[in-house]
């Protein structure tokens, strides 16, 4: 068998385990603490994980190394690692010796020199997290594979309580699968669990719509759920962003494929939202994020106490011009 080097990447970490875990099968099937070594490049140095590296393995044709955070190939690396060991070892490796250099960053760094050399001296793979569109084709190709039956209505409920993190989306539709009757809309309410991000989509409405007394009631059940008050108030902030962005490209003359294009979104997500835009002016969106921006700024620097300062920004925007 031909070894190779790899080099596995991104911020999608569920699909980066699943290749891990094949990588090592196919060159280790009998992993064991003699011929698998796992190694923390933020703690242990370059050198000493060369010399494991250059080590004829015991009792196993091969041994597989793994290095994990090797952050330095990326771009916002604050590490420094001496690579040019490194560099020289990828040029003339063991045969008997796989290693994969696993980092949690976005992207590569492309002006480096080991990123160059593992470019073209090792397999590299790339796992980025999922945005809308790519949730849709994955959901999709879930529901295929487990050979689930989804009513066509239930659908769009499926996809409106999905996140984007696949681990979350593979529990979701194992409790889909356990059911196995026809899915419909009420059995994906009933089974899915629903996003704290669609929570916070009604607070949304409930504030443009200056609904006093639903945004307080919201905002108290947000706060039952334990979730931290900074935290709400940045996706709460997210959702007002993303209205900004939506209002500011229908200004432009753009329709609702060209945003759910620019913007990477789901169609059902910029069709609500431009909905929800076309009552309001760029102008008040600006000012609802200006003074989130000053709540948080107020709440991190303990000027005011969480609770009431959502209450009070909830109060102090009712006479903001929509």
């Amino acid at each position: 068998m031909i070894r190779m080097n790899y080099v596995l990447y991104g911020e999608e970490q569920y699909l980066l385990q699943e290749s891990l875990t094949r990588i090592v099968k196919e060159h280790v099937p009998d992993a064991n603490e003699l011929n698998k070594i796992v190694y923390d490049a933020d703690i242990t140095d370059m050198e000493t994980i060369l010399e494991d590296a250059t080590t004829i393995p015991f009792f196993s044709a091969c041994k597989i190394i793994l290095v994990y955070h090797a952050n330095f190939l990326g771009t916002a690396n604050e590490h420094a690692v001496d690579t040019a060991a490194l560099e020289r070892y990828l040029d003339q490796p063991m045969e008997s010796t796989v290693m994969v250099l696993i980092g949690d960053f976005e992207k590569l760094d492309a002006r480096k020199k080991i990123v160059k050399k593992v470019q073209k001296t090792c397999r590299v793979l790339q796992y980025r997290k999922l945005d809308e569109q790519g949730k849709y084709s994955y959901v999709q190709e879930q529901i295929k594979k487990r050979g689930l039956q989804v009513e066509p209505s239930a659908m769009q409920a499926l996809l409106n309580r999905l996140p984007l993190d696949i681990r979350t989306i593979q529990t979701e539709l194992e409790k889909l699968e356990l059911y196995g009757g026809m899915i419909s809309a009420d059995v994906v309410e009933k089974l899915v669990t629903r996003p704290l991000e669609e929570d916070v989509f009604q607070l949304v409405n409930a504030v443009v719509e200056r609904n006093l007394k639903k945004s307080f009631h919201m905002w108290q059940d947000l706060c039952v759920l334990n979730k931290d008050a900074i935290y709400l108030i940045a996706l709460l902030a997210s959702q007002f962003r993303f209205l900004y962005e939506v209002k500011a490209l229908m200004l432009q003359g753009k329709g609702k494929d060209a945003i759910k294009d620019e913007l990477k979104a789901h169609p059902y997500r910029v069709q609500l939202t431009m909905k929800t835009a076309q009552r309001l002016s760029i102008g008040y969106l600006m000012e609802i994020l200006e003074q989130l921006a000053t709540l948080d700024q107020n709440l991190k620097a303990g000027r005011l106490d969480k609770k009431l300062g959502f209450e009070m920004f909830l109060l102090g925007i009712q006479g903001v011009r929509q």
